[in-house]
This record gives structure tokens, C-alpha cells and sequence, in this order.
């Protein structure tokens, strides 16, 4: 059976920039398709509501296996789907720099307007609290993280500590018990790199361990 991937998108982006990257992947032998949320609106529990009921108008039953690629908060969508629905199939799921701890930028930026207004109800979410009552290492599924940055001390953004990727710090991805992968690159393009897509369809087309 052609494995069947989501795509998933990070915050104040949508769907139609997934498109490429799910186009690459099919090229790579799978079924995909690209999930939109809205970022500004709702926080993890409806963007989890609204993943289920994507797949179910899209699969019916969910097969024995199926795979996602996140980019940013997408992988936060996941992993709040995974604790609401615990499906009992093979699912493997490779984040594209996700902020699992949550944002040091967005806490950075709490107190400003401008930010809660370009965000929506992203910031809150992006702050942490939420991702904190999430399992830290999903027990139900395979993950791993792929890690944009430099790969030194500094990082490209000044205001984060350590590596980063230009937004969210390499420290920030981690999640304890899950394999995280220093890729390197910038934040914003990670979903479209060649050499990242590659890794990541390895990962999702390896078997069930």
C-alpha cells in the first residue's frame, strides 16, 4: 500500500506552502495531501479536532500506517492529535524544526500588541502553556526531529539562545526519547530543502520497528 503523508504547515502559513513539499514526496512513491489550520483562530485541541475529521474525509478508517511532515507548529498539531485520538496504527511523523518546548521568541515578545495581533491565537500557544500537558515523547508513534540552525554557538538569530534557525532555538525542538538531527538551514525554507525532504521520506518509508 503507497504510504499515505500529511503535510502540515507551521504558523501564518497555510496550506498552499506545503504544496511543494508535498509534491516532492510523491514524486518519492507516496500519497499525499496538505492540511490547513487556522494558526490565529483556536488553539491545539481544535487544530487536533480538525486534523481528525481531515483524515477522516480523506482515508475513511485509518489505514495500518500513515506518515506526516511538519514544518514549525505543525509538529505541535501532531503531537496534540496523537494525545486526543491515540490511533492504534503504525505512525511516523518527521518535525521540521518544531518548537516542542515552546518559543523563546514568542515569550520574548508576550508583552507586545503588535505581536498578539499579527498571531492571533498563536502566540498563546506558541508561549507554551498548551504544549506543556503534551506527552513529551509520544508513546504512540515514531518521530523525529530534523533541526535547522548554523551548526555553532551562535545561531542566526542574536535573540535566542545558542544554535538556531533563525526563529526557534535547536534547544527549543528537542523532546526527551525522541531522535533530533542537526540539518542545518534557515527556518523559513526547511519545507522546500532537497536534503531535508530526503531524510525525512526515508524516515517516514522505513517499517514498522
Amino acid at each position: 500500500m503507497t504510504l499515505p503523508v500529511v503535510c502540515i504547515h507551521g504558523a501564518l502559513r497555510s496550506r498552499a506552502g506545503m504544496w511543494p513539499t508535498a509534491l516532492y514526496l510523491r514524486r518519492r512513491g507516496m500519497q499525499t495531501r496538505t492540511f490547513g489550520y487556522a494558526t490565529r483562530s483556536g488553539g491545539l485541541e481544535d487544530h487536533a479536532g480538525a486534523l481528525q475529521a481531515f483524515l477522516h474525509a480523506w482515508l475513511g478508517e485509518l489505514p495500518p500506517r500513515i506518515g506526516f511532515l511538519t514544518h514549525s507548529m505543525g509538529g505541535l498539531v501532531v503531537r496534540a492529535w496523537l494525545a486526543a485520538c491515540r490511533p492504534a496504527i503504525d505512525v511516523r511523523v518527521a518535525m521540521l524544526s518544531p518548537p516542542n518546548q515552546g518559543s523563546g521568541l514568542a515569550r520574548a515578545n508576550d508583552g507586545n500588541p503588535l505581536f498578539h495581533l499579527l498571531y492571533g491565537d498563536a502566540a498563546s500557544v506558541l508561549r507554551g502553556p498548551g504544549i506543556e500537558g503534551l506527552p513529551a515523547a509520544p508513546d504512540n508513534a515514531e518521530v523525529l526531529v530534523l533541526a535547522g540552525g548554523r551548526g555553532d554557538a551562535r545561531g542566526y538569530n542574536p535573540a535566542l539562545h545558542g544554535d538556531d534557525d533563525g526563529v526557534v532555538a535547536v534547544e527549543e525542538m528537542s523532546l526527551p526519547g525522541v531522535q533530533l538531527e542537526f540539518v542545518g538551514g534557515l527556518h523559513s525554507v526547511l519545507q522546500w530543502t532537497p536534503a531535508v525532504l530526503d531524510r525525512a521520506a526515508a524516515f517516514l518509508a522505513q517499517e514498522e520497528r
